[in-house]
């Protein structure tokens, strides 16, 4: 199934040819000043996947390697898409479930990772993951085995 997809502001367009295999919440320092808000809804599908003319988007890096190539638009300054380029053939790309224009076939989220870093509690019944390593490790045990099932 493909989603139409575009950055807050609508300037910058791009597709997803394949239904986000995991959805989860990110508190992190670095969402929460990107999205401007107190956690991203983050979808997660492999880069390749994606179709997107770079042309209107800034890729910046936040913090250390391996980190996301995370994507702005030079138009709102907004997130438009985070890449993590890996293993060949299994890079990934994180997008806010905002910038899905029908949100209907996204899946229910797992979890909230860097509950650590939360400006506010949420009481969901979702699994709730502090700490760095603790997150990293999360976001893996929800992503891994999902998308080693896609092509």
């Amino acid at each position: 199934m493909s989603h139409q997809c575009s950055c807050p502001c609508g300037k910058t367009k791009f597709t997803v040819e394949k239904t986000p295999a995991v959805r989860f919440f990110c508190h992190c320092e670095i969402c929460q000043a990107l999205y401007k808000s107190n956690y991203s809804d983050v979808c997660v599908v492999k880069s390749k996947h994606v179709t997107l003319d770079e042309q209107d988007v800034e890729f910046k890096t936040y913090r250390l390697p391996p980190a996301l190539q995370r994507g702005t638009c030079k138009h709102c300054h907004l997130p438009v898409a985070g890449f993590l380029k890996g293993i060949p053939g299994l890079g990934l790309a994180f997008i806010s479930a905002e910038n899905f224009d029908d949100k209907s076939s996204l899946p229910d989220a797992v979890g909230h990772v860097f509950y650590h870093r939360k400006s506010a509690s949420y009481d969901d019944k979702l699994e709730k993951h502090e700490g760095y390593w603790g997150s990293q490790l999360a976001i893996c045990r929800w992503v891994m085995p999902k998308l080693l099932q896609m092509s």
